[in-house]
């Protein structure tokens, strides 16, 4: 009997992993219709509360959704706008920002090179960074997935609509299903509340980085200030590596514009304070014991989610890692592996 339970244990998890397999594999064949639906998912509990607060002032739902939308619509409108902008600016003075890259920072590659004994002294042949062929190289990969984050937009649009017209008939639809089992009900709303309070406070953080890097970035005369603003609220939905890669970039971009050695130092000193303070104090304070991951699964699901949906999956990573947690907590079976995923205090 005993091989027998151990037999069917590990036909069960063979029987797991393969449909986990499987699914993963749908979602990154079908992507092109997960990533607009997801994306809308999380835009929906976002702005849930105030098609919630609309209804309390008795506007009709179907209005209060046009202007919703229409808002939603503006606001990634105003972003699009600013990523355009700020393009053609580069464009414009893209050659003084390689030439000055070039001035400033191939020399210092080399003295470090010549610190670490890769290249001698004498040689005067290294390996420098060619800034307009790393552009060159990039820009049409930027470019492409740019031009698909925008075409997707409008299928976003459209699943949002659908979400925000259909979030009160849900409800309905699992009391149905479930028998009006008012148990499936109330962990139903638990996890919506729950996530919809992590995507609240991730925004709202997200916004205060990217108002704290444009106000730094403007003070201290670095180009497109707006743009890194925005760049720094995009990236700071990407656990970890993106609050990361944008403070790296900013640094370098400001090492390249700023003149003085010590407003430099006071220039990055002060952007990694606001991340630190922002993300690594003021985010887990707001957000709670209940909503932390640890760092393994954190880097496990930006690479799974990643390699899914590309650049909105390591938004959304984030997100529904934290859903699946939630989910598996409450079932009595899987409490285990939510474990697994909960930050050790």
């Amino acid at each position: 009997m005993d091989y027998l339970k151990k037999d069917i244990k590990i036909i069960k998890v063979s029987l797991l992993i393969i449909a986990s397999v499987v699914i993963l594999f749908v979602l990154r064949l079908f992507s092109f219709i997960f990533i607009p639906l997801f994306l809308a998912l999380f835009i929906a509990l976002l702005l849930l509360p105030v098609l919630n607060w609309f209804e309390s002032k008795q506007i009709p739902n179907w209005l209060g959704i046009v202007i919703i939308v229409v808002f939603t619509i503006l606001f990634f409108a105003v972003n699009i706008k600013i990523v355009q902008n700020t393009s053609i600016e580069l464009l414009h003075s893209k050659n003084e920002i390689i030439a000055e890259a070039n001035h400033k920072i191939n020399p210092l590659l080399l003295k470090v090179q010549h610190f670490l004994g890769i290249i001698p002294e004498t040689n005067t042949h290294t390996n420098s960074i060619d800034f307009q062929d790393l552009i060159e190289k990039h820009s049409s990969k930027l470019l492409n997935e740019i031009s698909t984050f925008i075409s997707g937009l409008f299928m976003t649009f459209f699943f949002l609509a659908i979400f925000l017209t259909g979030a009160h008939l849900f409800e309905n639809f699992l009391n149905r299903v479930t028998n009006h089992n008012k148990h499936s009900i109330h962990v139903f709303r638990n996890i919506k509340s729950s996530l919809n309070g992590y995507i609240k406070v991730k925004f709202i953080t997200s916004i205060l980085t990217g108002i704290g890097f444009s106000i730094i970035a403007f003070s201290f005369g670095v180009k497109f200030a707006i743009f890194w603003g925005f760049m720094a609220f995009l990236l700071n939905f990407v656990q970890l590596l993106g609050s990361f890669f944008i403070t790296t970039v900013l640094i370098l971009f400001g090492f390249v514009e700023i003149a003085s050695t010590g407003n430099f130092l006071i220039f990055a000193s002060l952007l990694i304070a606001t991340q630190v303070g922002i993300g690594g104090v003021l985010e887990p304070i707001l957000l709670g014991k209940s909503f932390q991951i640890n760092t393994i699964s954190v880097l496990f699901s930006l690479a799974i989610w990643g390699f899914i949906f590309g650049i909105v999956g390591l938004i959304l990573a984030i997100p529904i890692t934290v859903f699946l947690k939630m989910v598996l907590e409450r079932i009595p079976a899987t409490e285990s592996l939510a474990k697994l995923l909960t930050r050790i205090e």
